[in-house]
């Protein structure tokens, strides 16, 4: 009569750890070491089932543990609703790329554009030269203030390249924002915080008050077109092209 084989240590640890890795990644752990284990038992004796068994059911167990681990620390990937930013008052001073410091209100009867950006956002670095062109153009109507959501360590460099090849005739002048700059380095406007896709252009009243959001890029005329739609409707009524017409 064959005597029956007591379970080892290892198939123990593989057994616990499957319902253990259901309530947290602990089995993963323990997983681990099972397989650990087996695995010496396995190399010794090749033909052996119950060690490759084992093998089999705590890598299982690691793997879905692991699993189940990961998806307690990283959450839905979902972003948080963000709070409306429509009425609310960017008052603040915020330092700039140039060592300077800029306000987002006016002060006078002008309107802010708030552009959120980065450098490695084609359709981003698309809008420059529109905004740049409002920037020196229309400087009476409008002020262009830039946030971009990277390190002046970052940004520093990018635009130090663009006026090389500004001065080489690679890009046009206009490819150079000479707006302030703000970057993620100091304290960033609400406005920056809440936004969710890039570019987007925030625009506030000559106050601070944040009166649209903007989202994506467009071509010059539709965009001064929302500009001055915004001017001109209330801070709940999104802007429209066809408000100005």
């Amino acid at each position: 009569m064959t005597p029956t084989r007591r379970p080892s240590t290892a198939a123990l640890l593989a057994i616990a750890a499957w319902p253990l890795s259901l309530v947290y990644g602990i089995g993963s752990i323990l997983g681990l070491v099972a397989v650990a284990l087996a695995s010496r038992d396995l190399a010794r004796r090749p033909d052996d089932r119950q060690s490759f068994a084992v093998v089999i059911l705590g890598f299982g167990a690691m793997v879905f543990g692991g699993c189940i681990m990961s998806a307690m620390l990283i959450g839905p990937g979902v972003a948080p609703p963000r709070a409306p930013m429509t009425g609310t008052i960017e008052s603040g001073t915020f330092p700039t790329l140039d060592g300077g410091t800029v306000t987002l209100a006016s002060g006078d009867d002008r309107l802010t554009i708030v552009d959120v950006w980065a450098t490695w956002c084609p359709p981003c670095v698309a809008s420059i030269p529109t905004l740049e062109a409002i920037h020196r153009d229309m400087s009476d109507e409008f002020r262009v203030v830039s946030v971009a959501v990277e390190s002046a360590s970052v940004v520093g460099p990018w635009m130090a390249r663009r006026r090389e090849k500004v001065a080489a005739g690679d890009l046009e002048p206009l490819a150079v924002p000479t707006y302030p700059i703000i970057t993620r380095d100091g304290t960033i406007p609400e406005v920056a915080r809440a936004t969710r896709a890039y570019p987007t252009l925030w625009i506030l009243a000559p106050d601070g008050t944040v009166l649209h959001e903007i989202v994506g890029m467009h071509d010059p005329m539709t965009l001064l077109s929302l500009l001055r739609a915004a001017d001109h409707s209330p801070p709940d009524a999104p802007p429209s092209a066809e408000d100005d017409a």
